[in-house]
């Protein structure tokens, strides 16, 4: 990842459709599969800041190494970890943790 020329290496667009996908559709699939399995109260909003913590490095070692979309994941990781504590507070503020 850090050979790549810019921080958003996938252009973007590509970049704020993932962002868009896991800080805001990551915790909307995170609520409804624990409002399915019936948690509730302090569980669920656990659950629910954890679904928008960045993703780690291992899924980028795999893209690289089976060329599955380097660029997207590279982009994903880096830029990912620096929006997600800002957002992580907004949904821990906003869940009243």
């Amino acid at each position: 990842m850090a050979t790549r020329p810019s921080i958003i290496a996938c252009g973007t667009r590509l970049a704020a459709v993932a962002m868009a996908l896991k800080f805001l559709l990551g915790p909307a699939v995170m609520a409804a599969a624990s409002l399915a399995c019936g948690l509730r109260g302090k569980l669920f909003r656990v659950a629910f800041v954890q679904a928008a913590l960045p993703q780690g490095i291992v899924p980028f070692v795999f893209a690289k190494e089976y060329n599955v979309h380097p660029d997207v994941l590279s982009t994903g990781v880096l830029f990912g970890l620096i929006v997600a504590l800002p957002i992580a507070l907004a949904y821990y503020f906003l869940l009243a943790l």
